[in-house]
């Protein structure tokens, strides 16, 4: 009995032994997932604050290519001395490293980088640009973002053309352009077109097809077609201007009284030019070709160049020159303007064709003028009324005396 109670002491003692092993191996157990929480707490905390990081940088890169984007000129009037604050497109270039581009209260310090190369593919008419922003995350590791793009070098003021408003109601204009555009103007197929005013001059322009701006300005050969231009031939002078069209027609009724209808009477040479001179423009008719072949029409393109603004606008009056319009001559003529309230708002805006066009941002079409013997009056002519077959507003007003 005494040995059976000796085993049974023994049994006890190695029961808790065993009891205090597992317990032992339960607390390393649990020693190591300790030190795993640990360190899968810290790779989280890294984790975070990488992406943190990585969104503040990417945001800093953006911000840099988005200021570059938004400059307002394409180069400054007085390069010595540029505006404060106006950045041109000729300013994007590549700065000095800034060290110190991130918030100062981030827990991290960004490093921005601009790189500017000339596109070569563009005609120097593009350029690549690349920013880069590098920083040391928790660890020391180095870490970086970047962001490659291109900028063109497209003249701010062509944003304005978001603010015309449609010339009809059809989707496209004529030839698939805006239909300011004159239809004799050829397109060179990447998206402008190139215009030849008159055959006795050595100029051409090209338009954006998009706007109708005058975006380009070049010399030709005189008598050269725009049909017998292409894209090459024009490249160089692209994008090397910025004007607005001044169009329409002279039309010549020496009747009495003068028919503002059917003005059949021959043409004579006139000069048209923009009063007082500023702004800057340029202007060209085809009189000469005109009257050597006794037509009755008289065509006038000009290009006027508006001020900086944004919009860029222009204000003045057309007037024609070279017509005997002194008074005591023996063929002096009266000069009238078709105009009138096409658009029944109660005034008489730039495109309907005021005395003074006032703030134009757009290209002007159809300002035509009637030219009559001084001894008559402008006719009243007759306003849109298809019913009775009048599918045109006829109406004149004075315009010179």
């Amino acid at each position: 009995m005494q040995n059976h109670q000796l085993k049974l002491n023994d049994v006890r003692r190695f029961g808790r032994g065993v009891a205090l092993i597992e317990a032992m191996v339960a607390l390393l157990i649990m020693a190591f997932g300790m030190l795993a929480l640990v360190g899968l707490q810290g790779n989280l905390r890294r984790g975070a604050d990488l992406s943190k990081q990585r969104g503040e940088a990417i945001r800093l890169a953006q911000r840099e290519m988005e200021s570059l984007r938004a400059y307002s000129v394409l180069a400054h009037p007085d390069p010595a001395n540029p505006a404060a604050g106006v950045l041109a497109w000729a300013d994007i270039s590549t700065p000095a490293v800034n060290a110190n581009a991130g918030d100062p209260n981030s827990n991290a310090v960004f490093s921005l980088t601009r790189t500017v190369d000339p596109w070569a593919e563009a005609q120097s008419a593009q350029t690549a640009v690349r920013v880069r922003v590098d920083w040391l995350d928790r660890a020391s590791g180095p870490q970086f973002v970047q962001i490659d793009s291109i900028i063109s070098r497209a003249d701010p003021g062509l944003s304005a053309a978001l603010t015309i408003a449609p010339a009809s109601l059809t989707v496209q204009g004529p030839m698939g352009r805006e239909s300011s555009i004159p239809v004799s103007a050829h397109d060179l197929g990447n998206g402008t077109s190139v215009f030849v005013p008159t055959l006795n001059d050595t100029v051409a322009w090209v338009f954006d097809n998009l706007s109708g701006v005058i975006v380009g300005k070049c010399t030709v050969a005189m008598g050269t077609l725009a049909t017998g231009l292409s894209k090459d031939d024009v490249a160089a002078c692209s994008n090397n201007t910025f004007g607005l069209l001044l169009s329409g027609f002279v039309r010549f009724s020496l009747t009495s009284p003068p028919d503002p209808n059917s003005p059949n009477s021959p043409a004579q040479t006139l000069d048209a030019g923009l009063v007082p001179a500023a702004p800057s423009h340029e202007c060209y008719d085809d009189s000469a070709q005109v009257t050597a072949n006794a037509g009755s029409a008289v065509s006038y393109y000009c290009i006027v160049y508006p001020n900086n603004a944004v919009p860029r606008t222009w204000s003045g009056r057309l007037n024609l020159a070279g017509l005997p319009l002194a008074p005591g001559d023996t063929n002096q003529r009266k000069i009238c303007r078709y105009s009138a309230d096409y658009d029944g708002n109660g005034s008489i805006s730039n495109a309907e064709h005021p005395l003074e066009y006032v703030n134009v941002s757009g290209a002007l079409t159809r300002q035509n003028f009637l030219v009559i013997k001084a001894s008559e009056s402008c006719p009243a002519g007759h306003g849109l009324n298809p019913s009775a077959g009048y599918f045109s507003n006829t109406a004149t007003v004075l315009h010179q005396p």
